[in-house]
């Protein structure tokens, strides 16, 4: 399982990107957010593998908000890959969320791919999913803590050992929520303890 990948641009076109790694050249489809503007350059992606029958395709994001809420809209039934990823191209992140939280239909009707009753499930199923924009604090203003930044470390550890993006954020959150200052592995048993059946 790839989960991001580092090194040289190689190919842009309108779907997605050739980035090398080692001497291999991986093709990964990313949204139009995270669409670097030239080759020649180093770049990072973090990556989302879906697997099928016929074929391992690999999806890109700029940052890890992006990449969850990608595999939060693919839980939504109608939704594949490709369609998720007209989504996030049809809308900054941050005005997706919104647009969810809010229950804008129209507005999600008129991405590609993106039918009436398609918008109506994503609204339903993600607005309480969605509280907060990814990547966004209560006051823009404000510099992340240095809370917010063990929440990312102890976020990639979860979904290193297979957890889900969005219930692992939930339980560290409740963690968070009990102990604000951490320190770190008190958050990770909290959150364990949780997600534990």
């Amino acid at each position: 399982m790839i989960g991001r990948l580092r090194g040289t641009l190689l190919e842009v076109d309108g779907s997605g990107v050739v980035v090398e790694c080692g001497g291999v050249g991986y093709a990964v489809s990313v949204p139009l957010s995270s669409l670097p503007a030239a080759p020649g350059g180093e770049v990072a992606l973090f990556i989302h593998t879906a697997v099928r029958e016929d074929a391992i395709q690999l999806f890109g994001f700029a940052t890890r908000q992006e990449r969850e809420v990608f595999r939060m809209l693919t839980t939504v039934q109608g939704v594949g890959p490709m369609t998720a990823l007209a989504i996030l191209s049809g809308l900054p992140l941050s005005e997706l969320v919104s647009t969810v939280r809010r229950g804008e239909v129209k507005r999600l009707c008129g991405i590609p791919r993106v039918g009436k009753k398609t918008a109506e499930r994503i609204c339903l199923e993600l607005k309480e999913k969605l509280l907060v924009p990814p990547g966004e604090r209560p006051s823009s203003s404000a510099p992340a803590s240095a809370g917010d930044a063990l929440l990312d470390d102890a976020l990639a550890a979860l979904e290193n050992l297979g957890y889900k993006s969005a219930p692992a954020r939930a339980a560290l959150e409740s963690a968070r929520r009990d102990s604000p200052d951490g320190p770190l592995e008190a958050w990770l048993r909290h959150a364990l303890k949780t997600l534990s059946p």
